[in-house]
């Protein structure tokens, strides 16, 4: 394959395939490898089952600041206001997208221990989860 310039197209490929059909094949590589790439937004260890929380995220805090939970808990934090939040794990464990209103961020903590957060684009907006076993 080779490209050639003309003075009457911009340029042309020839060989087998169409400009069209190379493009439409580059456009499906490229969607493959972003499919196939894990999202920080997305948690792999939630299997929807098990016990779960929730924190709310209104007037620029985490209602409840802080929760405490047993292992295996998934916890769902909820964007109830128009300013767009997120959240992040300080130790980098968790991360969401940016959440609009509405918007919900899932994570299950299945390891016992403290995990501090807050909201990258409010530092002040901060929260915390303990994960401890026999905690409901």
């Amino acid at each position: 394959m080779h490209f050639a310039a003309n003075a009457g197209t911009a340029f042309e490929v020839s060989g087998s395939r169409s400009p069209s059909v190379l493009h439409a094949l580059r456009l499906t590589v490229l969607f493959i490898a972003l499919a196939s790439t894990p999202c920080l937004a997305e948690d792999a260890n939630n299997a929807g089952a098990g016990p779960v929380a929730s924190v709310s995220m209104d007037h620029t805090t985490f209602i409840p600041s802080e929760i405490t939970v047993a292992p295996g808990t998934t916890v769902t934090w909820v964007n109830n206001e128009a300013m767009p939040h997120n959240v992040a794990d300080l130790n980098k464990g968790f991360r969401s997208k940016i959440l609009v209103k509405d918007d919900k961020f899932s994570f299950t903590f299945t390891t016992a221990g403290e995990y501090d957060y807050l909201c990258l684009i409010h530092p002040n907006m901060k929260g915390k989860v303990i994960v401890k076993p026999g905690a409901s």
